[in-house]
C-alpha cells in the first residue's frame, strides 16, 4: 500500500488497483495494463479523489494477469461496491 503522494513509487505491472481512504474503506477500484503508468499520466479520477478525500488517501494493488484483468476488476467491484466506481459491473 502506497501513499497517493507518492505515486512515483508504484509497480510497473498489470493489476487492479484499490483507493481507500484514511479509515481504510475502498473509495475507488480499477484495472491497468502498467499501474505506474496509469496513475502518473494522468489519472482521470485524481482530482476528485484528492477534492473529496485529501491527501490521506492510500493506493494497494495485486498484479494481474492482462487476459483476467476485466474479470478480476468486476469482481473487486462488485465485492467492494466502491462509492467513485460509477458504472455497475455485468456479471461474468
Amino acid at each position: 500500500m502506497l501513499p497517493i503522494t507518492q505515486l512515483e513509487h508504484l509497480p510497473k505491472i498489470s493489476g487492479i488497483y484499490k483507493v481507500l481512504d484514511a479509515n481504510g474503506n475502498v473509495i475507488y477500484v480499477g484495472q491497468a495494463k502498467n499501474i505506474h503508468s496509469r496513475w502518473n499520466n494522468g489519472h482521470h479520477k485524481l482530482s476528485e479523489i484528492i477534492a473529496e478525500y485529501g491527501i490521506e488517501v492510500y493506493i494497494d494493488w495485486a498484479e494481474i494477469p492482462e487476459w483476467l484483468l476485466n474479470r478480476a476488476e468486476n469482481a473487486t467491484t462488485s465485492f467492494y461496491q466502491p462509492k467513485l466506481n460509477s458504472k455497475i459491473p455485468p456479471v461474468v
